[in-house]
């Protein structure tokens, strides 16, 4: 498959979004200047770009192969497997370890975690229920989104072929969430209402036009940035962007901020701008999953050995300077923890999967 440096980027440009935003989660914040907690708090998009980054690199991965693999519908899910599965496994046995079994934030009023919890997160299917999405593995929830999205891609590529039919699907996922919001919004099927509330921006449907962006950047880039698009398409696309004027939210504001991330990408497409694209954020683009799933507990302890405030916080110097250590401490542990994660579980994981299919399609 080609390798895009830019793609990387991205991808390191979406963690660091992340751990800037959790890393302002921990320790003292006050007097931190309010035009800098907005835009650290906006880190947290950092996740729709990693899903847009994932919608563009599976249709590239997937024509590069179609036609080419005898059993390329399970090759592919072979290989997703074994690039998510081994390291969420681990996750989810280590977080278990670390904050146990007992009620936590993300159970609202459940008691604890169950087995039908941990098996659901072992078999991806957590996001199905408000309870178990985001409890058991911090920042769980991407990874059961991302996850339900590997089941429809197969059936996403056989019917999206140009950049006129990834338009009306990013159209029709924006109606799609639109109206699931209205009804799950009137007729709740929990009694905690926060939870209910995360729980209907978490989900696959709220996330689905996110990925559909990622489609329509992948045709585009297939067709040399000369779409073929009909002008119905874009006068339905107009109209869409005009009820944003009356009130009716069809766009919320990450499919906005996707938005942006989709002309960042075109421009990084033409050309990689070491500003964004250099040594740094590629590296970390290539050990990002590892990251996001171990800087939760970079924070947890670095909280629970009172090491997570560095200086006296009276101002918004002393505020800035300390979080700046703070975030510094643990890009540092994170980079260094996931590249042993990256190295040693992550790449002889695909590797595995890697043999599976080349033993498939030879005795076939």
């Amino acid at each position: 498959m080609l390798k895009l440096r830019y793609v990387d980027a991205l991808r390191g440009l979406a963690i660091l979004a992340v751990v800037i935003t959790h890393t302002s989660q921990f320790g003292t914040n006050t007097f931190l200047p309010a035009m800098l907690v907005h835009a650290i708090s906006r880190g947290i998009n950092g996740v729709q770009l990693f899903f847009f980054v994932s919608a563009f690199t599976l249709f590239l991965s997937v024509n590069a192969r179609f036609g080419k693999e005898k059993h390329f519908t399970g090759n592919f899910f072979i290989r997703r497997f074994f690039r998510i599965a081994p390291m969420y496994y681990i996750a989810i046995i280590y977080y278990l370890w670390q904050d146990g079994f007992g009620p936590r934030f993300w159970l609202g009023d459940a008691l604890g975690v169950t087995i039908g919890n941990i098996t659901g997160n072992v078999f991806f299917v957590h996001g199905f229920n408000a309870y178990w999405i985001n409890s058991l593995v911090p920042g769980g929830w991407s990874i059961a989104v991302e996850m339900l999205f590997y089941l429809i891609i197969p059936f996403l590529f056989s019917k999206i072929k140009n950049t006129q039919h990834a338009t009306v699907f990013f159209l029709l996922t924006l109606i799609l969430r639109f109206v699931l919001d209205i009804i799950l919004r009137r007729y709740h099927l929990m009694q905690n209402d926060m939870l209910w509330y995360n729980y209907l921006y978490f989900y696959l449907p709220s996330q689905l036009p996110v990925f559909a962006l990622g489609i329509l950047f992948y045709f585009v880039v297939k067709e040399n940035y000369q779409p073929q698009i009909k002008p119905f398409a874009i006068l339905i696309a107009a109209l869409f962007l005009l009820t944003q004027y009356l009130g009716v939210v069809l766009l919320p504001d990450h499919v906005f901020c996707t938005i942006a991330f989709f002309v960042l990408a075109l421009a990084l497409s033409k050309r990689e701008y070491k500003i964004v694209v250099n040594r740094f954020t590629t590296y970390v683009g290539k050990i990002s999953f590892s990251m996001y799933l171990s800087h939760f507990a970079v924070l947890h302890w670095l909280t629970r050995f009172h090491l997570i405030d560095y200086l006296p916080v009276h101002n918004s110097t002393g505020a800035v300077a300390n979080y700046t250590i703070r975030l510094i401490i643990v890009l540092s542990a994170s980079t260094l923890i996931s590249t042993f994660l990256h190295h040693f579980i992550e790449l002889p994981a695909q590797r595995i999967g890697y043999r599976i299919i080349k033993e498939r399609e030879a005795n076939s």
